[in-house]
Protein backbone atom coordinates (compact mmCIF):
# COMPACT_ATOMS: atom_id res chain seq x y z
CA UNK A 1 0.00 0.00 0.00
CA UNK A 2 3.07 2.15 0.65
CA UNK A 3 5.03 1.65 -2.17
CA UNK A 4 1.49 2.36 -3.97
CA UNK A 5 0.96 5.48 -2.32
CA UNK A 6 4.94 6.84 -3.32
CA UNK A 7 4.51 5.42 -7.10
CA UNK A 8 1.58 7.83 -7.14
CA UNK A 9 3.21 10.62 -5.28
CA UNK A 10 6.30 10.15 -7.58
CA UNK A 11 4.08 10.23 -10.85
CA UNK A 12 2.27 13.35 -9.95
CA UNK A 13 5.85 15.17 -8.48
CA UNK A 14 6.94 14.06 -12.32
CA UNK A 15 4.11 15.30 -13.95
CA UNK A 16 3.47 18.65 -12.06
CA UNK A 17 7.38 19.71 -11.62
CA UNK A 18 9.19 18.12 -14.31
CA UNK A 19 12.36 16.38 -14.18
CA UNK A 20 14.58 17.49 -11.75
CA UNK A 21 18.15 17.56 -9.98
CA UNK A 22 18.78 15.76 -7.14
CA UNK A 23 19.41 18.75 -4.84
CA UNK A 24 16.50 20.62 -6.62
CA UNK A 25 14.02 17.19 -5.37
CA UNK A 26 15.48 17.05 -1.99
CA UNK A 27 15.06 20.59 -1.18
CA UNK A 28 11.18 20.67 -3.09
CA UNK A 29 10.57 17.49 -0.76
CA UNK A 30 11.00 19.75 2.46
CA UNK A 31 9.60 22.30 1.72
CA UNK A 32 6.47 20.42 0.45
CA UNK A 33 6.16 18.82 3.97
CA UNK A 34 6.44 22.22 5.30
CA UNK A 35 3.88 23.28 3.85
CA UNK A 36 1.55 20.63 4.06
CA UNK A 37 1.78 21.31 8.10
CA UNK A 38 1.72 25.10 7.17
CA UNK A 39 -1.88 24.62 4.95
CA UNK A 40 -2.90 22.73 8.11
CA UNK A 41 -2.09 26.04 9.88
CA UNK A 42 -3.58 28.64 7.96
CA UNK A 43 -6.91 26.61 7.25
CA UNK A 44 -7.84 26.14 11.27
CA UNK A 45 -6.68 29.82 11.97
CA UNK A 46 -6.23 32.64 9.71
CA UNK A 47 -9.73 32.79 7.89
CA UNK A 48 -11.84 32.55 10.66
CA UNK A 49 -10.15 35.25 12.38
CA UNK A 50 -11.84 38.88 10.90
CA UNK A 51 -15.77 36.69 11.65
CA UNK A 52 -14.38 35.81 15.10
CA UNK A 53 -13.33 39.24 15.86
CA UNK A 54 -16.41 40.59 14.53
CA UNK A 55 -18.89 38.12 16.47
CA UNK A 56 -16.32 39.29 19.35
CA UNK A 57 -18.02 42.92 19.13
CA UNK A 58 -15.44 44.36 17.08
CA UNK A 59 -16.75 47.27 15.24
CA UNK A 60 -15.73 48.25 11.71
CA UNK A 61 -12.80 50.46 12.99
CA UNK A 62 -11.11 47.34 14.68
CA UNK A 63 -11.89 45.39 11.42
CA UNK A 64 -10.29 48.07 9.10
CA UNK A 65 -7.28 48.35 12.40
CA UNK A 66 -7.04 43.98 11.94
CA UNK A 67 -6.91 44.23 7.73
CA UNK A 68 -4.08 46.74 8.19
CA UNK A 69 -2.08 45.66 10.20
CA UNK A 70 -1.95 42.16 8.38
CA UNK A 71 0.87 44.73 6.02
CA UNK A 72 2.69 46.15 9.11
CA UNK A 73 5.24 43.32 8.54
CA UNK A 74 5.79 44.92 5.06
CA UNK A 75 5.96 47.90 5.63
CA UNK A 76 9.18 46.96 7.55
CA UNK A 77 11.32 44.46 5.44
CA UNK A 78 13.56 46.66 4.55
CA UNK A 79 15.01 46.93 7.84
CA UNK A 80 15.17 42.63 7.65
CA UNK A 81 17.77 43.42 5.50
CA UNK A 82 20.21 45.18 8.05
CA UNK A 83 19.35 41.89 10.66
CA UNK A 84 21.01 39.81 7.52
CA UNK A 85 24.29 41.39 6.90
CA UNK A 86 25.67 39.49 9.62
CA UNK A 87 23.37 36.59 10.03
CA UNK A 88 22.32 34.03 8.00
CA UNK A 89 19.30 34.53 5.76
CA UNK A 90 17.35 31.79 7.16
CA UNK A 91 17.83 31.75 10.77
CA UNK A 92 16.31 35.50 10.41
CA UNK A 93 12.99 33.53 8.67
CA UNK A 94 12.98 30.72 11.27
CA UNK A 95 12.83 32.49 14.23
CA UNK A 96 10.20 35.08 13.34
CA UNK A 97 7.95 32.11 11.84
CA UNK A 98 8.83 30.41 15.04
CA UNK A 99 7.59 33.27 17.52
CA UNK A 100 4.61 34.06 15.11
CA UNK A 101 3.12 31.11 14.96
CA UNK A 102 3.67 30.29 18.93
CA UNK A 103 1.52 33.29 19.74
CA UNK A 104 -1.62 31.82 18.02
CA UNK A 105 -1.48 29.37 21.29
CA UNK A 106 -2.54 32.43 23.70
CA UNK A 107 -5.43 32.48 21.81
CA UNK A 108 -6.46 30.08 24.11
CA UNK A 109 -6.77 32.69 26.88
CA UNK A 110 -8.36 35.62 24.73
CA UNK A 111 -12.09 37.17 24.51
CA UNK A 112 -11.58 40.76 23.79
CA UNK A 113 -11.04 41.99 20.32
CA UNK A 114 -8.72 44.45 21.60
CA UNK A 115 -6.18 41.95 23.00
CA UNK A 116 -7.45 39.47 19.46
CA UNK A 117 -6.19 42.88 17.40
CA UNK A 118 -3.08 43.02 19.41
CA UNK A 119 -1.84 40.05 19.70
CA UNK A 120 -2.49 39.39 15.47
CA UNK A 121 -0.55 42.92 15.09
CA UNK A 122 2.49 40.66 16.46
CA UNK A 123 1.97 38.03 14.59
CA UNK A 124 1.72 39.63 11.55
CA UNK A 125 4.68 41.41 11.43
CA UNK A 126 7.05 38.60 12.15
CA UNK A 127 5.14 36.95 9.65
CA UNK A 128 6.18 39.21 7.25
CA UNK A 129 8.80 40.79 7.98
CA UNK A 130 11.90 38.41 6.36
CA UNK A 131 9.98 38.30 3.19
CA UNK A 132 12.84 39.53 1.29
CA UNK A 133 15.15 36.95 2.90
CA UNK A 134 12.67 34.43 1.84
CA UNK A 135 12.39 35.72 -1.71
CA UNK A 136 16.32 34.95 -1.98
CA UNK A 137 16.00 31.78 -0.71
CA UNK A 138 13.75 30.83 -3.31
CA UNK A 139 16.30 32.42 -5.70
CA UNK A 140 18.97 30.41 -4.45
CA UNK A 141 17.12 26.87 -3.91
CA UNK A 142 15.54 26.72 -7.30
CA UNK A 143 16.61 27.83 -10.94
CA UNK A 144 14.73 30.15 -13.02
CA UNK A 145 13.59 27.51 -15.78
CA UNK A 146 11.94 25.43 -12.91
CA UNK A 147 10.87 27.38 -10.19
CA UNK A 148 7.37 28.53 -11.26
CA UNK A 149 6.48 24.83 -11.54
CA UNK A 150 8.51 23.77 -7.87
CA UNK A 151 6.73 26.77 -6.22
CA UNK A 152 3.58 25.30 -7.87
CA UNK A 153 3.99 22.18 -6.80
CA UNK A 154 4.56 23.07 -3.02
CA UNK A 155 1.85 25.31 -3.05
CA UNK A 156 -0.41 22.39 -4.15
CA UNK A 157 0.54 20.48 -1.83
CA UNK A 158 -0.35 23.22 0.92
CA UNK A 159 -4.06 23.93 -0.54
CA UNK A 160 -4.45 20.38 -0.70
CA UNK A 161 -3.84 20.56 3.43
CA UNK A 162 -6.63 23.01 3.39
CA UNK A 163 -9.15 21.86 1.27
CA UNK A 164 -9.35 18.93 3.60
CA UNK A 165 -8.56 21.28 7.06
CA UNK A 166 -11.16 23.89 6.28
CA UNK A 167 -14.32 22.60 6.22
CA UNK A 168 -13.51 20.42 9.11
CA UNK A 169 -12.14 23.55 10.93
CA UNK A 170 -15.25 25.54 10.76
CA UNK A 171 -17.42 22.10 12.20
CA UNK A 172 -14.61 22.26 15.11
CA UNK A 173 -15.53 26.01 15.56
CA UNK A 174 -18.90 25.92 15.67
CA UNK A 175 -18.81 23.05 18.56
CA UNK A 176 -15.63 23.56 20.22
CA UNK A 177 -14.60 27.27 19.68
CA UNK A 178 -11.43 29.17 19.01
CA UNK A 179 -9.80 28.83 21.76
CA UNK A 180 -9.30 24.91 21.32
CA UNK A 181 -8.93 24.93 17.86
CA UNK A 182 -6.51 27.66 17.66
CA UNK A 183 -3.80 26.55 20.07
CA UNK A 184 -3.91 23.03 17.91
CA UNK A 185 -3.07 24.94 14.45
CA UNK A 186 -0.52 26.80 16.27
CA UNK A 187 1.53 23.20 17.02
CA UNK A 188 0.92 22.80 13.23
CA UNK A 189 2.45 26.22 12.07
CA UNK A 190 5.68 25.30 14.83
CA UNK A 191 5.54 22.08 13.00
CA UNK A 192 6.08 23.95 9.49
CA UNK A 193 9.12 26.06 10.64
CA UNK A 194 11.21 23.19 12.18
CA UNK A 195 10.56 21.29 8.87
CA UNK A 196 11.69 24.10 6.66
CA UNK A 197 15.11 24.49 8.49
CA UNK A 198 15.87 21.06 7.23
CA UNK A 199 16.72 22.87 3.30
CA UNK A 200 19.84 22.82 2.31
CA UNK A 201 20.68 25.80 0.41
CA UNK A 202 23.81 27.70 -0.07
CA UNK A 203 22.95 31.54 0.48
CA UNK A 204 26.27 32.64 0.05
CA UNK A 205 27.21 36.37 1.98
CA UNK A 206 24.72 38.95 0.47
CA UNK A 207 26.27 41.02 -1.97
CA UNK A 208 28.03 44.15 -1.35
CA UNK A 209 25.78 46.54 -3.26
CA UNK A 210 22.73 44.86 -0.74
CA UNK A 211 24.97 45.64 2.70
CA UNK A 212 24.57 49.46 2.00
CA UNK A 213 22.59 51.90 4.10
CA UNK A 214 18.51 51.38 4.12
CA UNK A 215 18.49 55.19 2.59
CA UNK A 216 19.80 53.81 -0.49
CA UNK A 217 17.29 51.39 -1.07
CA UNK A 218 15.37 54.19 -1.91
CA UNK A 219 17.41 55.07 -4.70
CA UNK A 220 15.62 51.62 -6.91
CA UNK A 221 12.28 53.99 -7.01
CA UNK A 222 14.73 57.08 -8.81
CA UNK A 223 16.91 54.88 -10.42
CA UNK A 224 15.17 52.60 -12.20
CA UNK A 225 12.20 54.10 -13.83
CA UNK A 226 10.34 50.31 -15.16
CA UNK A 227 10.41 48.97 -11.06
CA UNK A 228 8.90 52.07 -9.88
CA UNK A 229 5.97 51.81 -12.83
CA UNK A 230 5.25 48.40 -11.73
CA UNK A 231 5.11 49.75 -8.01
CA UNK A 232 2.59 52.25 -9.17
CA UNK A 233 0.38 49.45 -11.40
CA UNK A 234 0.43 47.04 -8.60
CA UNK A 235 -0.17 49.98 -5.83
CA UNK A 236 -3.54 50.73 -8.10
CA UNK A 237 -4.55 46.38 -8.23
CA UNK A 238 -3.77 46.31 -4.83
CA UNK A 239 -5.87 49.38 -3.74
CA UNK A 240 -8.99 47.78 -5.46
CA UNK A 241 -9.02 44.52 -3.79
CA UNK A 242 -8.30 46.16 -0.35
CA UNK A 243 -10.95 48.59 -0.32
CA UNK A 244 -13.50 45.81 -0.89
CA UNK A 245 -11.73 43.33 1.26
CA UNK A 246 -12.26 45.28 4.25
CA UNK A 247 -16.12 45.10 4.44
CA UNK A 248 -16.58 41.57 3.28
CA UNK A 249 -16.76 40.47 6.78
CA UNK A 250 -19.83 42.98 6.89
CA UNK A 251 -21.41 41.88 4.17
CA UNK A 252 -20.95 37.97 5.84
CA UNK A 253 -21.42 38.32 9.14
CA UNK A 254 -24.54 41.82 9.63
CA UNK A 255 -26.52 40.75 6.00
CA UNK A 256 -25.97 36.87 5.14
CA UNK A 257 -25.54 35.97 8.91
CA UNK A 258 -23.12 33.21 8.04
CA UNK A 259 -21.89 30.59 9.97
CA UNK A 260 -18.64 29.21 10.56
CA UNK A 261 -19.60 25.87 9.05
CA UNK A 262 -21.06 28.19 6.02
CA UNK A 263 -17.78 29.50 5.89
CA UNK A 264 -16.15 26.16 6.04
CA UNK A 265 -17.79 25.17 3.27
CA UNK A 266 -17.20 28.56 1.15
CA UNK A 267 -13.49 28.00 2.12
CA UNK A 268 -13.42 24.80 0.94
CA UNK A 269 -14.40 25.89 -2.67
CA UNK A 270 -11.97 28.67 -2.41
CA UNK A 271 -9.36 26.26 -1.23
CA UNK A 272 -9.51 23.82 -4.19
CA UNK A 273 -9.51 26.68 -6.37
CA UNK A 274 -6.67 27.60 -4.73
CA UNK A 275 -4.89 24.68 -6.01
CA UNK A 276 -6.02 24.60 -9.43
CA UNK A 277 -4.78 28.18 -9.32
CA UNK A 278 -1.18 26.83 -9.12
CA UNK A 279 -1.36 24.33 -11.24
CA UNK A 280 -2.54 26.83 -13.90
CA UNK A 281 -0.20 30.10 -12.45
CA UNK A 282 3.33 27.98 -12.11
CA UNK A 283 2.85 26.94 -16.03
CA UNK A 284 2.57 30.54 -16.64
CA UNK A 285 4.79 32.06 -14.25
CA UNK A 286 7.95 30.03 -16.21
CA UNK A 287 6.77 30.51 -20.00
CA UNK A 288 5.53 34.45 -19.60
CA UNK A 289 6.56 35.74 -16.22
CA UNK A 290 5.19 37.29 -12.98
CA UNK A 291 4.01 40.47 -14.38
CA UNK A 292 1.87 38.75 -16.76
CA UNK A 293 0.41 36.50 -13.87
CA UNK A 294 -0.57 39.76 -11.86
CA UNK A 295 -2.02 41.15 -15.04
CA UNK A 296 -4.14 38.41 -15.49
CA UNK A 297 -5.26 38.57 -12.06
CA UNK A 298 -6.40 41.94 -12.16
CA UNK A 299 -9.12 40.96 -14.86
CA UNK A 300 -10.33 37.75 -12.61
CA UNK A 301 -10.23 39.92 -9.53
CA UNK A 302 -13.14 41.61 -10.76
CA UNK A 303 -15.66 39.24 -10.50
CA UNK A 304 -14.89 39.01 -6.21
CA UNK A 305 -16.99 42.23 -5.96
CA UNK A 306 -19.45 42.04 -8.05
CA UNK A 307 -20.40 38.79 -6.16
CA UNK A 308 -21.09 40.10 -3.11
CA UNK A 309 -22.71 43.27 -4.74
CA UNK A 310 -25.30 40.72 -5.42
CA UNK A 311 -25.40 38.57 -2.91
CA UNK A 312 -28.53 37.38 -1.02
CA UNK A 313 -27.46 33.96 0.19
CA UNK A 314 -23.99 32.21 1.39
CA UNK A 315 -24.17 30.05 -2.00
CA UNK A 316 -24.19 33.33 -4.26
CA UNK A 317 -20.94 34.25 -2.62
CA UNK A 318 -19.04 30.91 -3.84
CA UNK A 319 -17.97 32.44 -7.32
CA UNK A 320 -16.54 34.61 -5.04
CA UNK A 321 -14.90 32.82 -2.85
CA UNK A 322 -13.62 30.35 -6.32
CA UNK A 323 -12.43 32.99 -8.01
CA UNK A 324 -10.60 34.49 -4.60
CA UNK A 325 -8.68 31.23 -4.43
CA UNK A 326 -7.76 31.40 -8.18
CA UNK A 327 -6.21 34.84 -7.76
CA UNK A 328 -4.68 34.33 -3.91
CA UNK A 329 -2.53 31.87 -5.68
CA UNK A 330 -1.78 34.52 -8.39
CA UNK A 331 -0.55 36.76 -5.91
CA UNK A 332 1.71 34.78 -4.50
CA UNK A 333 3.44 33.29 -7.96
CA UNK A 334 2.91 37.27 -9.87
CA UNK A 335 4.46 38.95 -6.46
CA UNK A 336 7.58 37.13 -5.93
CA UNK A 337 7.85 36.18 -9.88
CA UNK A 338 7.58 39.43 -10.84
CA UNK A 339 9.88 41.05 -8.15
CA UNK A 340 12.58 38.60 -9.07
CA UNK A 341 11.83 39.23 -12.86
CA UNK A 342 12.28 43.09 -12.79
CA UNK A 343 14.92 43.18 -10.18
CA UNK A 344 18.83 43.20 -10.88
CA UNK A 345 19.69 40.05 -10.07
CA UNK A 346 22.86 40.80 -7.69
CA UNK A 347 19.82 43.01 -5.70
CA UNK A 348 17.11 40.47 -4.98
CA UNK A 349 16.79 41.28 -1.49
CA UNK A 350 16.99 45.19 -2.05
CA UNK A 351 14.20 44.89 -5.27
CA UNK A 352 12.09 42.57 -2.33
CA UNK A 353 12.14 44.68 0.37
CA UNK A 354 11.00 47.76 -1.60
CA UNK A 355 8.05 46.15 -3.03
CA UNK A 356 7.58 44.61 0.63
CA UNK A 357 7.31 48.59 1.68
CA UNK A 358 5.28 49.80 -0.67
CA UNK A 359 2.65 46.68 -0.32
CA UNK A 360 2.78 47.15 3.20
CA UNK A 361 2.09 51.05 3.43
CA UNK A 362 -0.67 50.33 1.38
CA UNK A 363 -2.03 47.53 2.88
CA UNK A 364 -2.24 49.35 6.05
CA UNK A 365 -3.54 52.65 5.12
CA UNK A 366 -5.72 51.46 2.55
CA UNK A 367 -8.29 49.23 4.81
CA UNK A 368 -8.64 53.08 6.72
CA UNK A 369 -9.79 54.93 4.09
CA UNK A 370 -12.54 51.85 3.36
CA UNK A 371 -14.03 52.64 7.13
CA UNK A 372 -13.72 56.34 6.47
CA UNK A 373 -15.52 56.38 3.06
CA UNK A 374 -18.37 53.80 5.06
CA UNK A 375 -18.36 56.84 7.58
CA UNK A 376 -18.42 59.72 5.13
CA UNK A 377 -21.83 57.48 3.65
CA UNK A 378 -20.75 55.82 1.10
CA UNK A 379 -22.22 52.64 0.65
CA UNK A 380 -20.69 49.27 0.58
CA UNK A 381 -21.89 48.83 -3.42
CA UNK A 382 -20.38 52.22 -3.93
CA UNK A 383 -16.75 50.97 -2.40
CA UNK A 384 -16.93 47.84 -4.33
CA UNK A 385 -17.46 49.74 -7.62
CA UNK A 386 -14.46 52.44 -6.63
CA UNK A 387 -12.81 48.86 -6.32
CA UNK A 388 -13.83 47.47 -9.69
CA UNK A 389 -12.94 50.36 -11.46
CA UNK A 390 -9.00 50.22 -9.83
CA UNK A 391 -8.57 47.34 -10.76
CA UNK A 392 -9.99 48.16 -14.52
CA UNK A 393 -6.87 50.74 -14.18
CA UNK A 394 -4.11 48.54 -12.89
CA UNK A 395 -5.18 45.99 -15.68
CA UNK A 396 -3.99 48.80 -18.14
CA UNK A 397 -1.14 49.94 -16.40
CA UNK A 398 0.06 46.22 -16.00
CA UNK A 399 0.19 46.29 -19.36
CA UNK A 400 2.90 48.49 -20.29
CA UNK A 401 5.48 47.25 -18.18
CA UNK A 402 8.41 45.72 -20.36
CA UNK A 403 9.52 42.71 -18.63
CA UNK A 404 12.06 40.49 -20.18
CA UNK A 405 10.56 37.00 -20.46
CA UNK A 406 11.90 33.90 -18.43
CA UNK A 407 12.40 31.73 -21.14
CA UNK A 408 14.54 34.68 -22.79
CA UNK A 409 15.75 37.44 -20.73
CA UNK A 410 16.50 40.09 -23.54
CA UNK A 411 13.00 39.53 -24.96
CA UNK A 412 10.11 41.77 -23.75
CA UNK A 413 6.67 41.42 -23.42
CA UNK A 414 5.04 44.19 -25.79
CA UNK A 415 1.33 45.42 -25.10
CA UNK A 416 -0.77 45.86 -27.98
CA UNK A 417 -4.35 48.07 -26.84
CA UNK A 418 -6.30 46.89 -25.88
CA UNK A 419 -6.87 43.08 -25.47
CA UNK A 420 -3.62 41.23 -25.11
CA UNK A 421 -0.07 40.64 -25.10
CA UNK A 422 2.41 40.68 -28.46
CA UNK A 423 5.25 37.98 -28.16
CA UNK A 424 8.35 38.27 -29.98
CA UNK A 425 8.76 35.44 -32.32
CA UNK A 426 10.91 32.60 -31.44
Amino acid sequence: MLATLKGIGSRIELTLAGPLSDTIRKNMRIELWSALAYGAFYAATLPFLPVILRRAGASDLLLAIYTSQQFVGSVLTAFSIVLMRRRRTMNIIVVCWLISRSLILFFAFLVNPLWMIALGAIFWLLEAFPNPGYTRVLQKLYPANVRGKVMSLVRVGRISTMVLITPLAGWALDHWGYRILFPLGSLLGIVSVLLFTRLDVNEGPLPARQTKTLSELWQIMREDKRFAYYLRCFAFYGTGTLLSWTVYPLVQVDKLHLSYSELGLLGLAQSLFWLLGYLFWGRLVDRHGGVFVLRMNCAIAIIVPFSYIWATSSWMLVPAFMVQGIINAGWDMGLINAGIQLADPERVTEYAAVQGTVVGVRGMLVPIASVALLKLGIPIVGIFMVSIGLMITAWIMFGYVNAPLPTQPTALARYRWPLRFRWPWV
